[in-house]
C-alpha cells in the first residue's frame, strides 16, 4: 500500500449561506482576484513532487486493450 502525502490544501467547503451571499456581493473584479489566488494555491499543491509522483502512478502507463 502506498503512503499518501500528509500535506493537504486548505479548502473552505463549509461556507454558510451568509458567507456565500457576502462573496456574491463583492465586485466582479474582487471575485476574480480571489479565484485567481485560489487557483494559484491549488496549482502549487498539485505541482508538488510527492503529489505528482502519486498521480503518475495511478494515471501513468499505456492503455491496454484486450
Amino acid at each position: 500500500m502506498m503512503a499518501m502525502p500528509t500535506q493537504k490544501a486548505e479548502v473552505d467547503q463549509a461556507l454558510s449561506l451568509a458567507q456565500r451571499r457576502a462573496y456574491m456581493r463583492l465586485s466582479l473584479e474582487e471575485r476574480r482576484k480571489r479565484l485567481a489566488e485560489q487557483a494559484e494555491r491549488m496549482a502549487e499543491h498539485y505541482e508538488q513532487e510527492s503529489e505528482q509522483i502519486v498521480r503518475e502512478r495511478w494515471q501513468g502507463g499505456g492503455i491496454v486493450e484486450p
